[in-house]
């Protein structure tokens, strides 16, 4: 595998060597210059620029090491939300870019990426993180309307967090990649999911609760980074296999994989018996906010990979259906029937949340309230994005219509005609909403209230995790340990409740007392 050096080891080498300057360009021709721009460029060990990140068929998610800097380019609709220009050509600021995503990602010449910044920064008036991705959408046959709309909608309906985007140009290494949408990464951060954030490998069951991101995947990961067992409930569709991979954090301890296998399985077991027992361990306003969104947007992929369920730590805590992600395939679906019906790959537990009375009933109280007093305005949101990316298309296209295409892959999509597209998407959501208003209920003949959240009470944590901290130090201790504190002082009397690393002749050990 290739090594990539750090900027500050590049320039140590550069600097050691009297190397030639690292190489900077920016391009002529492309751009429309009606949106802000990123330029980034990667380097490899002699300055030159490091071309394996815009390969067409790039194969690995390693991340390289780059600069960038953002140039607001005169964009004064951005500019009066707040947004601002960041770094500069002569003072580029560090970054470190990674491909991301699966059939995305090897199926087109334009890729996705993930950012990882120097240092805190928000870009084009986004949260303040480190983390940002750059989507492509090289395949959205809906103008770019997919995602966009289906995190209006998300915004609108008051999940938790969904997550906010700009649209961008992208330049890399003097390449102009096109038109990408700038998106807030999911993170664990107080101004996305603000949830109390848990350590990789933790072993303490006072902690082990929470917080956790989790993905329901639709591909198999490696078995220290996935759970996977069979969805019980039998749609006539397609029964789902149920992976549940680890997200935030990453790496496991075996009693952090068993408190999520235990969650999971119980949700798998109850979900398939429609039991209201259910929510107690999903938060049932969340689960039907979410299932509306991808029912609106006639998602056939949702519940299928990207769907992301977050809990934070301890007692009185459920699981969140939340945030939404990845809407590849909106507007797949017929606009006279239910997403689970039509799915051509299985959709975990939606099928069985369907035959749950209690959810019925908040889907269709949550429906009529947002349709009656939230939705106004989704159309008018949509046909302004278009007018701010309209140029911007247009570059797109050209950059990308001969190019060739990874090998197995396609052609980016030609989104030009907006118009069009609009016209196309709108005119299905409106249809689909006729069908579901004979569903869930006619929301034009008054204006409904916001239904009261549930107040179903949070199952008691497992037994596993509830070892008291007396039990613990009733336990006969070794007559020769030694016991030290994080600190690495030794104490002779261990205080209830603390860590303390104990070292015996038979080795030493992390313990709670």
């Amino acid at each position: 595998m290739k090594r990539f050096l750090s900027l500050f080891a590049i320039a140590l080498t550069i600097g050691a060597t009297h190397a030639r300057e690292l190489q900077v360009y920016e391009p002529a021709e492309y751009l429309s210059g009606s949106l802000p721009v990123l330029y980034i460029n990667v380097y490899d060990e002699e300055g030159e620029f490091d071309d394996e990140v815009i390969d067409m068929n790039l194969n690995h998610k390693n991340y390289f090491s780059g600069q960038y800097w953002l140039d607001l380019n005169g964009c004064e609709w951005m500019a009066e939300e707040g947004a601002e220009s960041l770094g500069s050509a002569e003072n580029p600021l560090p970054l470190e870019i990674k491909a991301r995503g699966n059939w995305t990602r090897i199926g087109f010449h334009k890729k996705p990426f993930k950012l990882k910044l120097g240092k805190k920064q928000s870009l084009l008036g986004l949260s303040k993180s480190k983390h940002f991705a750059i989507l492509a959408h090289a395949d959205d046959t809906r103008g770019y309307l997919r995602n966009f709309t289906a995190f209006d909608l998300g915004k609108r309906i008051g999940l938790p967090w969904t997550p906010s985007q700009q649209p961008v140009e992208v330049v890399i290494n003097g390449d102009y990649r096109g038109l990408y949408f700038l998106t807030e990464s999911i993170r664990i951060d107080s101004e996305r999911i603000n949830i109390e954030e848990l350590d990789d490998d933790v072993s303490d069951p006072q902690l082990v609760s929470g917080g956790y991101i989790v993905e329901l995947d639709n591909y198999d990961e490696p078995d220290d980074s996935q759970i996977r067992f069979e969805e019980k409930f039998h749609h006539p569709s397609v029964r789902d296999i149920v992976r549940v991979t680890f997200d935030t954090p990453e790496v496991y301890s075996d009693l952090q994989r068993q408190f999520i296998t235990h969650q999971f399985t119980t949700i798998n077991d109850l979900a398939s018996e429609s039991s209201d027992q259910l929510w107690s361990y999903l938060d049932l306003d969340d689960a039907a906010r979410y299932y509306l969104v991808c029912e609106m947007m006639s998602h056939t992929e949702a519940y299928h990979g990207s769907t992301y369920l977050f809990r934070d730590r301890g007692e009185g805590q459920k699981w969140h259906f939340s945030p939404l992600w990845d809407f590849g395939n909106a507007y797949n679906g017929p606009t006279n029937g239910y997403i689970y019906d039509n799915s051509l790959y299985g959709m975990t537990w939606i099928a069985s949340f369907a035959h749950n009375a209690k959810f019925n009933d908040k889907v269709k109280e949550t429906w009529r309230w947002f349709m009656s007093n939230k939705f106004e305005g989704v159309y008018d949101d949509m046909k302004l994005m278009h007018e701010h990316i309209a140029d911007a298309t247009q570059a797109d296209y050209k950059r990308w219509k001969d190019a060739p295409v990874p090998d197995g892959g396609q052609q980016v999509v030609d989104n030009r005609n907006l118009s069009e597209r609009y016209a196309q998407t709108t005119a299905h959501m409106a249809a689909k909403y006729e069908w579901l208003k004979e569903q869930f209920g006619d929301y034009t003949d008054a204006v409904y209230e916001e239904p009261e959240r549930d107040e179903t009470a949070a199952a008691a944590l497992p037994e596993f995790l509830g070892t008291s901290v007396v039990d613990e130090i009733a336990v006969e201790l070794p007559a020769d340990a030694e016991y030290y504190n994080l600190q690495g002082i030794r104490v002779s009397n261990p205080t209830p409740g603390e860590i303390y690393i104990v070292r015996t002749p038979d080795g030493v050990k992390k313990q709670i007392f």
